[in-house]
């Protein structure tokens, strides 16, 4: 009994388990997703839970959590203010990038163009998302997400633009 208590109180202990982090991360993506369709209480209440979690475990790995937090806030905002939302999809693309998670920037990406895909006037910019969100699921290996994106949405990768890096650091345009 007192290894369990010493072994509680090593850093190490104090960090989630990989399957916590990503069940809290993805129940609260889908929770913010079941609230715009149903209004039910409880789903903003589940996701508005994860937030809180990963505001707490940023703390002791900022390169982990940050953009995972950016999504969440992300996903959240976006029932209210579009704009403001479209912030932290970037800062969640920025993050994810700035910190070698290509597949996280990919579905920041994705999860935007969805998003961006239900406002007037804003089809083109969500297209561009989509595109990108299908590179980094190709550069990630994930050739399936990659296909399925591309025909869900009925992307055309033929023209100009789709080949953009959205990998490339802003610092080195």
């Amino acid at each position: 009994e007192s290894h369990l208590r010493d072994t509680s109180s090593l850093p190490s202990a104090k960090q989630p388990k990989l399957t916590t982090i990503y069940l809290t991360f993805f129940s609260g993506i889908l929770a913010f997703h079941r609230y715009r369709q149903s209004q039910a209480e409880k789903d903003l209440r589940l996701g508005m839970d994860a937030i809180c979690k990963f505001e707490f475990w940023l703390k002791f790995s900022p390169s982990n959590f940050e953009n995972k937090l950016f999504l969440l806030n992300a996903e959240q905002t976006s029932l209210l203010d579009i704009e403001e939302a479209k912030k932290h999809y970037e800062a969640s693309i920025k993050s994810a990038r700035d910190n070698g998670r290509v597949h996280e920037q990919g579905l920041a990406n994705e999860l935007m163009g969805k998003t961006f895909s239900t406002v007037a006037n804003k089809s083109a910019y969500a297209i561009e998302c989509l595109k990108k969100a299908r590179i980094c699921y190709l550069q990630w290996g994930a050739m399936k997400k990659a296909a399925s994106i591309r025909e869900k949405y009925g992307l055309d990768m033929n023209d100009t633009n789709s080949h953009r890096n959205p990998l490339k650091h802003a610092r080195d345009s």
